[in-house]
């Protein structure tokens, strides 16, 4: 299984959180600014890709004198800069997808950076959004995922209705229930353990680590 890392320009995530982060994954690509972020982190994506219209001339420079691949696209275009990233993974047949520098100001850029995740989730690709603070996965059937106790979860419906939703590891335990989007039902919930499980029957189903 072959895994991405795909960073974008948002977030302040440390040098350290990235310097770990590129160590477990097989290819590196740098989404505009966020190629330039890497490099400031010391470390030289395989591939950038964007406009290149948050990036300082020094640190584009800095790419091509690393020998980066560069692939640039004009500032109007139809998809994002991190979509056409994400577009330029799949047709190198990755199976793991993490984005990274993906939550930050802008709202729009936000929701539609984590939307990403329900495109691979069709796609069949495990896809999560991982930052230094915050974490978000999606599934369709059934995800464990590492935390520490204490840590908030919020379980979010990407479909109108999730159906038969069950959880392991977390305060307000689910057991079998339906989940439909506006409800806030699964706001703000607990980890009781080191891990929390996730089993969805029908639907697609953000789940949000607030890390402690």
């Amino acid at each position: 299984m072959k895994t991405v890392l795909i960073v974008a320009n948002g977030n302040s995530n440390s040098k350290l959180f990235y310097q770990k982060l590129s160590k477990k994954v097989d290819f590196i690509i740098g989404v505009d600014g966020g190629a330039g972020k890497l490099i400031k982190c010391g470390i030289t994506p395989d591939l950038a890709v964007g406009d290149f219209d948050s990036i300082g001339h020094d640190e584009l420079n800095l790419l091509k004198e690393k020998g980066v691949n560069i692939l640039q696209f004009p500032e109007d275009k139809d998809y994002s800069d991190t979509e056409l990233a994400i577009d330029v993974a799949l047709e190198k047949h990755f199976n793991i997808f993490i984005l990274s520098g993906m939550l930050y100001g802008r709202i729009d850029h936000m929701l539609f950076n984590v939307s990403l995740l329900y495109m691979l989730l069709k796609k069949e690709k495990d896809a999560c959004i991982l930052e230094e603070k915050e974490e978000i996965y999606i599934t369709s059937g059934k995800k464990k995922i590492k935390t520490k106790k204490g840590s908030t979860v919020s379980l979010y419906p990407m479909t109108s209705i999730v159906q038969g939703v069950k959880t392991f590891g977390l305060k307000y335990q689910l057991n079998g229930k339906a989940l439909f989007k506006g409800k806030t039902l699964t706001l703000s919930n607990i980890a009781v353990s080191g891990a929390v499980q996730v089993g969805v029957k029908k639907g697609a189903l953000l789940i949000v680590v607030q890390k402690r």
